[in-house]
């Protein structure tokens, strides 16, 4: 689109640019909502959502005449498009409010299905309704998202003083301006690299609950996953389950399974209340082929050895597992299998535990963990005699 087409729109075909005259518009229409508040605070603080939008429409239109745009052309769609209130074709303003004495709240959604298709710039109009007078306040819609939250969807976070406490948008978080992200194909991976990247960064353990893809893409209360407790899941499904977490987090034969266990809630709405017992219950393996071993091994060995089936079956089908995200080295690997033994193989080589008050390196007794776990049906593990 160029600039003839948008100089239509307001009907001023010497107007230079556009875009300067629509901020000079809602530098006007804040300081008549302002106005209007000082002149009757009790009125504007008792007004719902949808009378505000009324209200700004209102003011909008009062406003039009001393700018290049049609009072005629203010046009509140709220409740059928975004933003809430279209200032000609490629114009709109976003209306939000709080009934605190503060600038922030929770927005519109990420995903954004309603917006419309042809509004190119968009203003935020806040109403901090809170306080003795109410204050209104007009901002570039970029330039006042803080952050993302979630309700039943993403969400953005509205911070209207993030200019004045010098802090950054989430565009400029994520390194992608706002035009660029909401033209965007796949803006939920964007915001699910972002925050898983980001807690990597800062050495957290934590993931956003709604980083899991239904979460996220749903747009409705009713298709949110209910969370499950892992023991009610079938002998077989836990399986699948252990298999693709010792892909992704093979750090669980260290006996490592916070990563695990956050991915297991936040990516397959499962609660677990004793993870640590699928990958090490018994403690330790003393019997093999039917003889007593001089030292018994991790229980993990024959933990994994019991689902190597599952293992080899996930890394040969599953091209949808979040390989990219939680184990990328496999993710590039020709052979995912080969890379995942390799991984598992480092970590047994590295793995300590005590026998009879004794530290016992693995790496010592020399066992082939490459054999035992691509041919698990050549051994036989158990507990006791």
């Amino acid at each position: 689109m160029n600039r003839e087409e948008k100089f239509v729109t307001v009907d001023k075909c010497n107007l230079h640019d556009t875009d300067v005259a629509f901020a000079d518009f809602m530098r006007k229409s804040e300081e008549c909502f302002n106005h209007r508040a000082c002149k009757n605070p009790k009125y504007y603080k008792t007004l719902s959502p949808s009378q505000l939008e009324e209200e700004t429409c209102e003011v909008l239109r009062h406003v039009a005449p001393s700018t290049p745009f049609k009072e005629e052309d203010i046009i509140l769609v709220s409740g059928h498009s975004f933003p809430d209130i279209m200032a000609g074709k490629y114009y709109g303003v976003e209306v939000k409010s709080t009934k605190d004495d503060k600038w922030t709240s929770v927005g519109s959604s990420i995903v954004e299905s309603t917006r419309d298709q042809y509004v190119e710039d968009i203003y935020m109009m806040f109403g901090k309704l809170g306080g003795n007078v109410p204050e209104f306040r007009f901002r570039p819609y970029q330039d006042c998202l803080s952050n993302i939250a979630v309700t039943h969807s993403p969400r953005y976070m509205i911070d209207m003083e993030i200019r004045e406490k010098r802090e950054q948008t989430i565009f400029e978080k994520i390194n992608m301006s706002y035009q660029a992200f909401h033209q965007s194909d796949n803006k939920i991976e964007v915001v699910r690299d972002y925050y898983i990247s980001q807690g990597r960064k800062e050495g957290k353990q934590e993931m956003p609950w709604w980083v899991g893809r239904k979460t996220i893409e749903t747009n409705s209360d009713s298709e949110i996953p209910s969370i499950r407790l892992l023991n009610n899941c079938s002998p077989d499904e836990v399986k699948e389950l252990k298999a693709e977490m010792s892909i992704l987090f093979p750090q669980v034969i260290l006996g490592d399974y916070s990563e695990a266990a956050l991915w297991l809630c936040t990516h397959r709405y499962l609660l677990s209340l004793n993870l640590r017992d699928l990958f090490s219950a018994g403690g330790q393996w003393k019997v093999l082929n039917g003889k007593l071993l001089d030292i018994p091994y991790p229980a993990v060995l024959g933990k994994l050895m019991e689902i190597m089936p599952y293992i080899k079956r996930v890394l040969s089908t599953n091209t949808e597992l979040e390989y990219q995200e939680f184990n990328s080295l496999i993710y590039k690997n020709s052979n995912r299998l080969m890379g995942w033994l390799d991984q598992a193989e480092y970590y047994f080589d590295r793995c300590c535990y005590e026998v009879n008050r004794r530290q016992i390196r693995f790496a010592d007794l020399k066992v082939d963990v490459r054999d035992y776990l691509l041919n698990p049906d050549k051994y036989q593990l158990r507990h006791k005699l």
